[in-house]
């Protein structure tokens, strides 16, 4: 069976698209609710999610800018995979450059949200950006399961008329 640079770079494209996939997926729905069970405060598992979840959003970007490369050498992907991977980039940069600033600055602030009456406007300015936050995480995440699950675009199969790969 012979490959061709244009299977092995859709295997790239697949790899980098799967790759997002569990960045997204493991640090908001395993991760971070096991840091809050388990963590001796909100406090330190809030602490802990607020870096995962930076390291997390720069290799989603590092992710997408290979994966556009490689679309646009071999102008495999069609107009749906790009508008997902721009999506994908809008909500991850929205979280990691507008949203997680906001909130780091109302945790440095005033301390514990926790220790806030409910009412408190500030706890609840955390909350409306950290439910922000959460909603642009899930939609990234859906929007990279659906680009894993286009593929990004189909390799041609060598194979022989009668079915017979070399």
């Amino acid at each position: 069976m012979a490959m061709n640079a244009a299977c092995i770079r859709m295997g790239a494209i697949r790899l980098c698209l799967a790759m997002m996939l569990g960045l997204l997926v493991v640090s908001g729905y395993v991760v971070t609710p096991i840091l809050f069970a388990k963590a001796d405060s909100s406090m330190q598992a809030g602490m802990l999610a607020g870096h995962i979840f930076h390291m997390v959003n720069i290799g989603v970007l590092f992710l997408a800018v290979a994966v556009a490369s490689f679309w646009m050498r071999s102008h495999a992907a069609g107009r749906l995979n790009w508008v997902l991977l721009l999506l994908i980039v809008l909500l991850i940069s929205i979280n990691e450059f507008g949203i997680s600033p906001l909130i780091q600055s109302i945790k440095d602030s005033v301390g514990a949200i926790d220790a806030l009456a409910k009412d408190d406007p500030q706890r609840m300015q955390f909350g409306m950006y950290h439910g922000i936050s959460a909603v642009c995480h899930l939609l990234a995440s859906l929007m990279a399961a659906l680009l894993v699950a286009l593929g990004g675009s189909l390799c041609k199969n060598n194979a022989k008329p009668d079915g017979q790969n070399d």
